[in-house]
């Protein structure tokens, strides 16, 4: 089946799942963003109707997707108590409890994945977690999800906090250990390209012995030597130098107390 359907919100995620709607042979009729720029980006990629205000919400669509920043959406779910379609809603961490006083159908549709404008992602290996508020909206966005891929999981909104949450940690918190450690080599002048190789063995090691199996370095080894001599080069970094000494003591703490399982 066919839906019309509309996005508020003409950013990454939205960018990468209009289309995607789109060629599996729905009508996307209207994208509304608070920057016309992105609107009529976007809107002339989709040869849709496109705005920068909420006052011209196509009442008649029959499913309207939400993909803003999760500050943004209280206000524009109270903005949009007169739609009577679908909505639905893509963030990690938004409650559904922010619904509950609306007349319309809702839920979400949660790819899981990091998206970037210009960067390419085959929807196809992602996977996507969704809910209703009814079986038929559920059902619904079943459809829709299964239009993207086959990984598709129904998850409570408490599941979903915590699959975030994980998210977070698995994937902006390394990516920002990464950026540190790409900076670490910038100031003394050496060639980034040399971290690749321990880079790539790190992510591909963890995935396949698991991250526990996988973990090596001065903390595994409880290496106080080696550990005090780092701190001392991070001196003058206050912030890395807490984050270095938090992360030591987390890996120390985990490793004695795998390690007094195995006893």
């Amino acid at each position: 089946m066919s839906y019309s359907i509309g996005f508020i919100g003409a950013g990454k995620v939205a960018t990468l799942l209009a289309p995607a709607f789109q060629l599996a042979g729905h009508r996307i009729d209207q994208v509304i963003s608070r920057s016309a720029i992105s609107a009529e980006r976007l809107g002339h990629q989709l040869h849709c109707r496109n705005s920068n205000q909420i006052a011209d919400l196509d009442l008649e669509l029959e499913i309207l997707f939400l993909t803003v920043p999760d500050e943004a959406l209280p206000e524009l779910i109270h903005d949009i108590s007169h739609f009577r379609g679908l909505v639905i809603h893509t963030s990690g961490s938004f409650s559904p409890a922010h619904f509950a006083c609306q007349k319309y159908p809702y839920g979400y549709l949660y790819p899981l994945q990091t998206f970037t404008i210009g960067r390419q992602v085959n929807l196809s290996e992602i996977p996507v977690f969704i809910e209703g508020s009814d079986p038929a909206s559920e059902g619904i966005i079943r459809q829709l999800a299964m239009c993207l891929t086959d990984k598709v999981f129904k998850i409570s909104p408490e599941e979903k906090l915590r699959l975030h949450l994980a998210a977070v940690w698995a994937c902006n918190f390394t990516n920002h250990l990464l950026a540190i450690a790409l900076k670490l080599m910038d100031e003394k002048g050496l060639p980034r390209e040399w971290l690749y190789p321990v880079i790539r063995e790190t992510f591909e090691k963890a995935l396949a012995l698991s991250p526990e199996r996988s973990q090596t370095g001065p903390a595994v080894r409880q290496d106080e030597t080696t550990i005090r001599s780092q701190l001392q080069q991070l001196s003058s970094k206050p912030e890395w130098f807490d984050l270095y000494r938090l992360l030591n003591q987390s890996i120390i703490s985990i490793v004695k107390s795998n390690s007094a399982g195995e006893l």
